[in-house]
């Protein structure tokens, strides 16, 4: 691709794709939902492969991927169907999204009420549990599964992980509502490079991306 397009012509690009919204952001600036030891919220989550057999509250049956990068934006992937829908998260300065594999802006907005609250809040349970079982951190987690019970909401869970690395464990979860296990790496991630191309991404409003590098969109979103 080019260089980048002219200053003057960035603000009309931006708002012809509608790119440009103010939705809550993933975790906004308040005190943190999860404390662990040595991370809060998304401080803890670098990758997370979740496989959700049973998550009756949220209606959130499926298999997902969470990316958060070191940038703050966060990267996922909803593995559920035959087809898989993505998200790129832009959180800064405020909340933007961009979709992959939806079909116009109702299906653009499904996706992220999904993705931002029914699957969000089953990681961020995880997230608690894990904290509640294992509040010694990460490090503590044995390196061979481990089970313990957890109460929380006056609901017993059991909280099974294994440690894999200084980083990183693997977890299963089960309650009267809920079988969730999979993958969870702390460290975040690079974001992914400016030069990557965005063609055929949707913004929120159901309007296709044109050729445009993700440096380019975020040199819009600054502007």
């Amino acid at each position: 691709m080019g260089g980048i397009r002219p200053a003057r012509a960035l603000p009309r690009i931006l708002v012809a794709l509608g790119c440009v919204l103010t939705f809550p952001a993933f975790v906004a600036a308040q005190p943190p939902v999860v404390t662990w030891k040595g991370c809060s919220d998304l401080g803890c989550i670098g990758q997370v492969k979740m496989r959700v057999a049973r998550a009756a509250r949220e209606n959130a049956a499926g298999t997902y991927n969470f990316s958060v990068f070191s940038n703050h934006e966060i990267y996922f992937e909803d593995l559920s169907s035959s087809t898989t829908r993505k998200i790129l998260h832009l959180t800064q300065p405020d909340s933007t999204f961009l979709f992959f594999g939806v079909h116009g802006a109702e299906e653009a907005e499904a996706l992220r009420a999904k993705y931002q609250t029914r699957v969000a809040h089953v990681m961020i349970l995880v997230l608690t549990l894990m904290a509640k079982g294992f509040p010694e951190g990460v490090g503590a987690i044995p390196t061979t599964w481990d089970s313990r019970k957890v109460e929380m909401d006056r609901v017993q869970f059991e909280v099974s992980a294994k440690r894999v690395t200084s980083d990183s464990f693997a977890f299963r979860i089960q309650g009267p509502d809920h079988v969730v296990d999979g993958d969870w790496i702390m460290t975040r991630v690079s974001p992914w490079p400016d030069s990557q191309s965005m063609a055929g991404w949707t913004a929120s409003n159901g309007v296709t991306l044109p050729a445009l590098t993700l440096g380019e969109l975020r040199q819009l979103r600054r502007r």
